[in-house]
């Protein structure tokens, strides 16, 4: 069992004990994990996942027995559990439903994370039969055939949080959109966000830049091993993982900025105003709304434009002007 799950099975099983627990019953829950080694091998081990508990709020103790109650370990928790949200148990159920259809569903990257936190959820909603839900749904995921693209996903995103919260290097091989090949390159991680699909941002010590990278082009990583509970970096100053995950597609840094015109055809939506993103400045000209935007990607920026049809031209600069042109003679021939 990998120490994530077993931290995480441990905290859940002392959660549910109504009394504390002795020794000889943890045992006997994690044979592998605290049966077979020695004494002192296994509650050395023991007293470390203990720390590692704490360190995630979790405050494990060991409770001295009295005439009703026998020694044991216990959470703590009045120090553990959240102040009482007043959920109403509907509100509970409805939760945990939206949860199980997540974990049903098989694309929801962190399925395992999700199982515990569902199991956790059940102590809490005293939900009959929760935790074998839970259960039976991680089984099932295991099980897919498309477990595997899955699992390495997930295995991506755990291994990227962690380095995220630790501020530890990782060493990517990364296949790039643009230039068609695989690069390795250092990357200091500033944090994850989610548009569609994946995507890590950090400090590329390859470009010297703040880039960001698509998780599904991310062929293999390494975390740095060295010196775990060290940070390697510091962010940049002025760094703002909101600012760079609410960019447009035409925004990410793959040249020079470009100040850039489009034309589209009045009336204008609400919906493709929006589509140009917060940043958009807008106007008018004798022939129809002109919208500005500044790109550092102009092949996303000739997509975009193109994928309104005969609604939206191209003002400038020229070069981009060209380049749609191109982009339409070329599906000309293609349909011919």
């Amino acid at each position: 069992m990998q120490k994530a799950e077993r931290l995480l099975d441990l905290a859940a099983f002392l959660l549910r004990a109504a009394e504390p627990v002795s020794w000889k019953e943890i045992q006997e829950q994690f044979p592998e994990d605290y049966g077979r080694s020695s004494g002192d091998a296994a509650i050395r081990k023991f007293e470390r996942d203990k720390a590692e508990l704490l360190e995630l709020g979790i405050p494990v103790r060991y409770v001295a027995g009295d005439e009703d109650l026998g020694a044991g370990y216990v959470v703590d928790r009045e120090d553990f559990y959240l102040p009482d949200l007043k959920l109403a148990p509907e509100d509970l159920a409805l939760l945990y439903m939206a949860g199980s259809a997540a974990l049903a569903q098989g694309a929801f990257p962190y399925a395992r994370d999700l199982a515990h936190a569902l199991n956790k959820l059940s102590f809490a909603a005293r939900a009959p039969g929760a935790s074998e839900a839970a259960a039976e749904a991680t089984q099932r995921l295991s099980t897919d055939d498309a477990a595997a693209a899955r699992e390495g996903e997930a295995r991506k995103l755990e291994l990227l949080s962690q380095a995220v919260a630790a501020r530890k290097r990782v060493h990517v091989v990364y296949a790039g959109a643009a230039r068609r090949g695989r690069t390795e390159r250092d990357v200091d991680p500033y944090g994850l966000y989610q548009s569609g699909a994946w995507f890590l941002v950090g400090w590329c010590h390859l470009r010297r830049d703040v880039r960001s990278f698509h998780l599904g082009r991310i062929v293999s990583l390494e975390v740095n091993a060295a010196a775990p509970r060290t940070p390697d970096f510091r962010p940049r100053a002025g760094f703002s993982l909101a600012e760079i995950a609410t960019r447009e597609p035409w925004e990410y840094r793959e040249h020079a900025p470009l100040c850039c015109r489009v034309r589209l055809e009045d009336p204008v939506s609400q919906e493709a105003r929006e589509s140009f993103g917060a940043r958009a400045r807008w106007g008018q000209d004798r022939r129809g709304t002109v919208v500005e935007v500044e790109a550092t990607n102009a092949e996303a920026l000739v997509r975009h434009v193109l994928s309104f049809g005969d609604r939206a031209e191209i003002v400038s600069p020229r070069a981009l002007r060209d380049k749609a042109a191109a982009a339409l003679r070329a599906l000309a021939r293609r349909l011919a």
